[in-house]
């Protein structure tokens, strides 16, 4: 059985693993402009969310999350989730994710996943989190935002540019061989 120490130590390390990459995003200058024109935007159909992420892997500095295409049955209520995995490792520190993940009509983007991750000393720690992103779009440029905190960025510009966050999309599953070489780890 886990301790509450073990599990708070997951939490925050989870935390700290995911925030360091879901804020990766370019600083870019004017906020409030940013802010006023996603404002503006119209929020992006569940059907656009999927297009922009389905059978992609977003890359992180430190690791990555794959959104699968494919639909899984299991479940009463989880006929539109898709397979999500992820995985992300700073130092000695690693987690890994696996779950599922699902696109909204109000543009948002969540992913549903237990996380496993090795905290000090080796210890393992499992948590559950859930992961939301809002999407808005007007005139082709896409804006982001976590769901919870933090403000809307241009996650990609009309037209693209080198540096946008949406250019970390990539195709294919980039993340199973090192969500395997963890998980085969922490057994």
């Amino acid at each position: 059985m886990f301790s509450i120490r073990s599990i708070i130590s997951s939490a925050v390390l989870f935390v700290f693993l995911l925030a360091g990459n879901a804020y990766a995003a370019p600083k870019q200058p004017a906020g409030d402009a940013i802010e006023k024109r996603a404002a503006a935007a119209t929020p992006m159909k569940a059907s656009a969310v999927e297009k922009l992420y389905a059978g992609r892997t977003w890359k992180w500095q430190n690791g990555g999350g794959f959104y699968s295409a494919e639909t899984t049955a299991r479940g009463l209520f989880s006929a539109n989730r898709k397979p999500f995995a992820a995985w992300s490792r700073k130092r000695a520190a690693w987690s890994y994710a696996e779950g599922n993940w699902y696109a909204t009509n109000g543009g948002k983007l969540c992913m549903r996943a237990l996380w496993t991750s090795k905290v000090a000393k080796g210890s393992l720690a499992r948590s559950g989190a859930i992961t939301c992103f809002l999407h808005r779009e007007k005139h082709g440029v896409v804006y982001q935002k976590p769901f919870i905190g933090g403000k809307w960025y241009v996650f990609r510009h009309n037209p693209a540019r080198r540096d946008d966050e949406a250019r970390k999309l990539v195709k294919g599953n980039r993340v199973s061989k090192e969500v395997s070489h963890l998980e085969a780890n922490s057994r």
